[in-house]
């Protein structure tokens, strides 16, 4: 896995981690209506033109949901932003990307097309493991506030509340 930024981006309980993701049974699975409404509920409410709900497993990133009721996409986990919002429980925010040193070489950044603005609040497990994030992004720089930051972490405790119910 090539890693484009620069730092270390695996956790140190990666293998527990790895195995309460896989307990969910979520990875891979198909397309749920839930989950496409949540994606699509949250590019409304933040007025970006992408949403995903997204999950880190080993080696890859994958796409639960996104805001066009699209799932099943893939990209490395060495490149996709997602990598760094399970890195710490609390939501990531690039405001403007290309003011981000561990950013400038991400294949999603750079470029004239790259995004600009991304933030991500951290799907957390009742064990304390993040096992994805719901993540919005705009090619446009602009300000999340805090405010907006505890909304996009209500999205995200809301899949996982929905992931909870496989393993009642």
């Amino acid at each position: 896995m090539e890693n484009t930024f620069g730092k270390n981006i695996i956790p140190a309980t990666e293998q527990q981690r790895l195995e309460n993701l896989k307990k969910y049974k979520i990875l891979y699975t198909q397309s749920e209506l839930i989950f496409d409404q949540l994606a699509a509920s949250t590019a409304t409410l933040f007025d970006v033109p992408i949403a995903m709900i997204n999950f880190v497993d080993k080696d890859n990133v994958w796409t639960k949901a996104n805001q066009n009721g699209e799932s099943g996409n893939e990209s490395e986990r060495g490149s996709s932003l997602c990598s760094l919002a399970i890195l710490k429980d609390q939501v990531t925010v690039f405001e403007n990307a290309l003011t981000e040193p561990i950013l400038i070489s991400n294949p999603f950044v750079a470029g004239e097309n790259g995004l600009r603005f991304y933030a991500a609040a951290p799907i957390i497990t009742e064990d304390g493991f993040n096992i994805g994030a719901v993540c919005i992004v705009d090619n446009e720089p602009r300000k999340f506030s805090a405010d907006n930051q505890q909304k996009l972490q209500e999205v995200a405790d809301m899949v996982m509340k929905e992931i909870e119910k496989r393993i009642l």
